[in-house]
């Protein structure tokens, strides 16, 4: 059995336990016994239970991340196209987060603010290589005015990954909403983008 697949199997395992009883009632022996496998093999791969509801936690809103990389690399879209699917990729991320956090058994973990932290800087490492690649294509195409694609596309993602998580700096929608139009007009003005290229940021459902 390969190392990813037996990973896996973990994972669906302690999904489908957290689906019928709290996370403190399960036992890494009630894992174990689900997977099939060996306790030992499990912390082979997870230093603890905590561990492994985190990993459950962020495979669920990595789809959305996968998605967007295969759809940012597939040809045929510009560069503003390109960076739609990440912001609705970084926006999709944020509501599935909120939907787990939600449940029961995730309040039950008291470790909010970590997993709201290492969800933000998780969709800043994957999708920041993408988004600097996009930037470059946008600047290839003429669109994009940009000394600095790399800090740029940091930069860009910790305003919208903050703002959209509204987890370190609570807001309303409307001002979530504002906070967005002010980040899309200093994107237009700094970076020489036509106006309205950037009205996805502010045209949430």
């Amino acid at each position: 059995m390969q190392n990813h697949t037996k990973r896996e199997i973990i994972l669906d395992a302690m999904q489908e336990l957290m689906n019928g009883s709290s996370a403190q009632a399960i036992s890494v022996s009630d894992i174990a016994q689900k997977a099939g496998i060996g306790k030992g093999s499990i912390y082979y791969y997870f230093s603890s239970k905590n561990d492994i509801i985190e990993a459950v936690i962020e495979r669920s809103y990595s789809r959305a991340i996968e998605e967007a990389r295969a759809l940012a690399a597939s040809g045929g879209m510009n560069a503003f196209q390109k960076l739609e699917i990440i912001f609705h990729a970084c926006l999709e991320s944020s509501s599935e987060l909120k939907r787990q956090e939600q449940s029961a058994t995730f309040n039950e973990m008291q470790q909010s603010a970590l997993i709201h932290q290492r969800f933000i800087r998780i969709l800043i490492s994957r999708l920041k290589p993408i988004l600097a690649d996009i930037i470059r294509q946008g600047i290839g195409e003429g669109s994009i005015c940009c000394d600095y694609p790399e800090e740029t596309a940091q930069i860009v993602l910790i305003v919208l990954t903050v703002t959209l998580d509204n987890h370190l700096a609570p807001s309303s929608e409307a001002e979530i909403r504002r906070l967005l139009e002010a980040f899309a007009a200093m994107q237009e003005k700094s970076m020489g983008i036509d106006p309205h290229l950037l009205d996805f940021l502010t045209s949430r459902p």
